[in-house]
């Protein structure tokens, strides 16, 4: 399968992950490539949920199948590249260090948006999208541009 492209705007709203999910759902069944589309799904549905969060700008979504590789892009206003979190070594030495925190502060703070607060749970669990991406894809990376970046990965299709 050769030059087939697809693409998706969407506001940085809590929906946007199930629209991009649904998305790339319909466009692999219409492609004949629906066995990829649990990984596609995932993988696109934490790149928009980035942006959703941080970026918190339009997002475009993107899908081009070449030859024997897929590519999924999402595109945001922000400059700003990603920033992967290390993998946890010892989660329950992190819930008890969280807590601490908690009971000194009444929200953990992310760093990157002074409005956003998050508490001990949601630290946990948050920022690990992009370890997702470099387990279940074969490549991926950020592409700078004038108005923003792109955050894609390919997978082989063929």
């Amino acid at each position: 399968m050769a030059g087939r492209h697809a693409s998706l705007d969407l506001d940085p709203d809590p929906l946007a992950p199930r629209r991009a999910r649904d998305f790339v759902t319909s466009t692999v069944q219409r492609w004949g490539l629906a066995e990829y589309a649990d990984t596609l799904r995932l993988l696109t549905s934490e790149l928009v949920t980035n942006g959703v969060l941080h970026a918190r700008t339009s997002l475009g979504v993107s899908m081009t199948v070449d030859g024997a590789e897929l590519t999924v892009e999402v595109h945001d206003h922000d400059p700003r590249p990603p920033m992967p979190r290390s993998q946890r070594v010892d989660l329950l030495a992190d819930i008890d260090q969280l807590l601490a925190q908690a009971q000194d502060r009444p929200a953990d703070v992310d760093e990157r948006h002074q409005t956003m607060h998050i508490g001990p749970a949601g630290a946990i669990g948050a920022g690990r999208g992009l370890l997702l991406i470099e387990t279940l894809a074969d490549e991926w990376g950020v592409q700078q541009e004038t108005d923003g970046k792109s955050v894609w990965f390919r997978l082989a299709v063929g």
